[in-house]
């Protein structure tokens, strides 16, 4: 079996062995694996075709442990993350193929439901089928029969996309509808206090909702609304009959009513010159207010009025912290008491205390109303998104409840500044309003028998036990699930995963997104070590972690993701020679190498980590990305790629490989100080799945400045912008590679953000460098050398 071993330094002469790793076999990604690619251990059996793509569902573990004893042995999480409308990103990846059964109606396991897959077997000539989640023989109607080759399969399996591929998508009949499918609806519920107005939130929202109406999906059905609030609610006709819209501003926030309600929510296609002159205006006429009050509570209760009959897509901007009316909420930040010392055992490295009982406490909601109306949202098929862009406290856990129920997300924008922070914002509401989605939508998991579904991760609210519903679900929503064996031990050979979402496409059709992936069952330790996809392994972690954190206890979340690596390395040790266990080294099984990196940059994530300097609204909105996101996003979250810019910036750098597909981008760099920022003459860039950044030195290079800015320094105070393409062939390499990282991670990456060396801005980039130590965490090689020694005493 193969195994990376990474082995102590030679000490100097009369220094104790074992007390630092070798530097050179410090495990770290290669730039495919920092590319978060397929990984050859998914789907090990049957075609790759027949597999659902890693793009849509990866296990963390390609097989099924025969025993308990075996699985608990292995100290693997056994599950996986479902991406079920993950969009295309690589070469090759096309669209899902789509199966209309006409009036016949889908094809599915009369007992289990589970929808027909190439993993099913055919027996009696073709007439009758097996399934392959509960084994029961189903009967084939005349009109689906397909006579059988030599071994058992259907001759026609080339043609029909359900039994040859792993990820279909079946046209639904009406049986799946209990009314009509429901057109995209969008609401804007926009903070119009002082604190929005003035920082520019209300002009930046306004613009980009400007910017992508004629782009909005769903042609001639979509709705469109907007409505405000401050210390009354402002409401906003936008009727096709009138020439100009009309505002409405309630004060009274005890009786929510909607005075108008026929002509807010209008149909986008015939009063888009009315919606058009709103966004226009609407900074002009909000311009000179004094207004520092926030009545979100009655704001939302009449967006609920508003959309309940219809359901869609709330769109909710807060700058201001609730303080008037129902559901307002109080600065409990700055009520923190004393933090209690911290707990032995951890990856801590230095005396100073982390979060404590304090700021755990601030990871619980405080005010229910935003829970209760989440899940009203979530029975009436509204989804919510929150953005915060406030300079004090927002309560994001708590307003955040919105989100998390009813299969929304949160977006954070500390202390918002539209010269700093316009263009993010702008570009991630426009990812955001124009991707794929579906309505009024529900998923369910299914797994083969002998094998149960533990928990689900992720962000939407259960119905009975098992059924997902998420009123909107998105292209970069992800979820995840734990498995477990029903009894101790599997008789099967082959297990099975099929995920099944139900959904209305933004053009109204009714669809069902079908997943099934199927793999072996192994008893061996050993085997499952090497059939492990760590970067599956990554995001599930991060989800578990963050549940258990936003429940309250930050410190159990954070021990953990160390417990979660610590078994896993353990497991694999006690299968490996005698001889491997007794050298000074830290034993890996090679898909694992890379855990123990992945495992301290999520330790040392804002959402994490220990310091005093990630406030509680950072830490929350972190988590709760962390809990939909999928594997694309967690890797780097986990792991941010560090790349050198001082280089030749000509072509094949910033092209496209004629071999892969892809386009060639820099070498990686170690994330550590001594390598990056250490130098006041280096220049790179850093992603980490959310944010892009390029660090430049206080010395950079005048020349490199001059091709790649336009000027040769960065200290005239003027704002660092790529100078355009044509200005030379660096800046258009530099264009190059900034677009191609934010294509690889599918549009969820900001636009490019210039850090000066000593600039506020820089502690970004420190945050990234994930393997120095900090004031209450461990370096990498002190992490390392940590569960070498934690794993030699565990395992002898």
């Amino acid at each position: 079996d193969r195994f990376v071993t990474v082995p102590a330094a030679t000490p100097a002469p009369g220094v104790p062995a074992g007390g630092t790793m070798e530097p050179s076999a410090m495990p770290r990604p290669s730039p495919d694996e920092a590319r978060v690619l397929p990984r050859p251990q998914c789907h090990p059996a049957g075609e790759s075709q027949e597999q659902a793509s890693a793009r849509f569902m990866r296990l963390t573990v390609n097989a099924a442990p025969a025993s308990t004893a075996a699985l608990t042995a292995s100290g693997l999480t056994f599950g996986a993350v479902i991406q079920p409308l993950a969009p295309p990103r690589l070469p090759g990846e096309g669209e899902v193929p789509v199966v209309s059964f006409g009036t016949s109606g889908v094809v599915r396991c009369r007992r289990c439901r589970t929808y027909i897959n190439p993993f099913v077997q055919w027996t009696d000539g073709g007439r009758r089928w097996k399934c392959n989640m509960c084994y029961l023989i189903n009967e084939v109607a005349s009109d689906y029969f397909g006579p059988l080759d030599s071994y058992g399969r259907r001759t026609d399996a080339g043609e029909r996309p359900e039994l040859s591929q792993g990820t279909v998508e079946f046209v639904a009949s009406a049986d799946y509808m209990v009314r009509p499918p429901q057109p995209p609806v969008y609401v804007f519920l926009l903070d119009l206090s002082y604190h929005a107005v003035s920082t520019g939130a209300v002009e930046a929202v306004a613009a980009a909702v400007l910017s992508v109406l004629d782009a909005l999906p769903g042609d001639e059905r979509t709705q469109f609304a907007l409505l405000g609030y401050d210390s009354a609610v402002h409401y906003f006709n936008l009727s096709s009959k009138l020439a100009q819209f009309q505002t409405m501003v309630v004060p009274d926030i005890d009786d929510i009513f909607l005075p108008m309600p026929e002509d807010m929510l209008v149909n986008l296609a015939d009063s888009k010159e009315q919606a058009r002159a709103l966004l226009e205006k609407l900074p002009r006429m909000c311009a000179e207010t004094q207004n520092l009050d926030a009545a979100l509570g009655p704001a939302l209760k009449a967006a609920f009025q508003l959309m309940q009959h219809v359901g869609g897509k709330l769109h909710v901007f807060s700058a201001t912290l609730p303080n008037v009316g129902e559901a307002r909420v109080r600065n409990r930040e700055d009520a923190r008491g004393p933090q209690p010392p911290k707990r032995a055992g951890v990856a801590h490295s230095g005396p100073a205390r982390p979060a404590g009982a304090a700021q755990s406490n601030l990871l619980l909601p405080e005010e229910g109303f935003y829970k209760k109306l989440a899940v009203e949202c979530s029975r009436q098929q509204i989804c919510v998104d929150c953005w915060f862009t406030g300079a004090v406290y927002a309560d994001v856990v708590t307003i955040g409840q919105l989100a998390k129920h009813t299969g929304g997300a949160v977006h954070y924008y500390p202390a918002f500044s539209a010269p700093r922070d316009g263009a993010a914002l702008a570009a991630e509401l426009t990812h955001n309003l124009t991707r794929e989605q579906g309505w009024e939508a529900v998923m369910r998991v299914r797994v083969s028998q002998g094998v149960k579904i533990s928990s689900f991760h992720g962000h939407f609210f259960v119905r009975g036990t098992d059924l997902l519903a998420l009123p909107n679900v998105d292209a970069d929503k992800a979820f995840g699930i734990t498995l477990a064996l029903e009894e101790n031990a599997l008789t099967s050979t082959h297990v099975a995963v099929q995920s099944a979402l139900l959904y209305t496409t933004s053009e109204g059709e009714r669809r069902i997104r079908v997943s099934t992936a199927c793999v072996p069952v192994v008893a061996s330790v050993a085997e499952l070590h090497k059939l492990v996809d760590v970067d599956a392994v990554t995001s599930l972690t991060a989800k578990l972690a963050a549940e258990k954190a936003l429940g309250g206890k930050l410190d159990d979340g954070r021990e953990l993701v160390q417990a979660k690596a610590l078994e896993a390395i353990n497991g694999f040790r006690s299968v490996c020679p005698a001889d491997a266990r007794r050298s000074s080294a830290l034993i890996l099984s090679e898909p694992l190498r890379l855990l123990p990196l992945h495992a301290l940059g999520l330790m040392k994530h804002a959402a994490f980590r220990p310091e005093a300097d990630v406030r509680a609204d950072e830490r929350a909105a972190a988590l709760m990305r962390l809990q939909y996101l999928g594997v694309l996003h967690a890797v780097p979250a986990a792991c941010p790629r560090v790349m050198p810019l001082l280089l030749d910036l000509r072509p094949p750098l910033g092209a496209q490989n004629p071999a892969t597909g892809l386009v060639n981008l820099p070498p990686l760099l170690p994330n550590a100080s001594d390598r990056t920022v250490a130098s006041p003459h280096g220049v790179f860039l850093v992603e980490n799945g959310s944010q892009l950044l390029m660090w430049v030195g206080q010395s950079a290079p005048p020349a490199f400045l001059s091709d790649v800015f336009g000027r040769p320094t960065l200290a005239d105070g003027q704002p660092a912008v790529l100078a355009p393409r044509s200005h030379h062939p660096a800046a258009d390499t530099v264009a190059n590679i900034c677009e191609a990282l934010q294509a690889e991670r599918g549009g969820l990456l900001a636009p490019l953000r210039v850090v000066p060396q000593g600039s506020a801005e820089e502690a970004l980039v420190l945050r990234c460098l994930t393997e120095e130590r900090t004031v209450q965490m461990m370096s990498y090689d002190e992490f390392l050398v940590h569960l070498m020694r934690t794993s030699q005493a565990k395992v002898p």
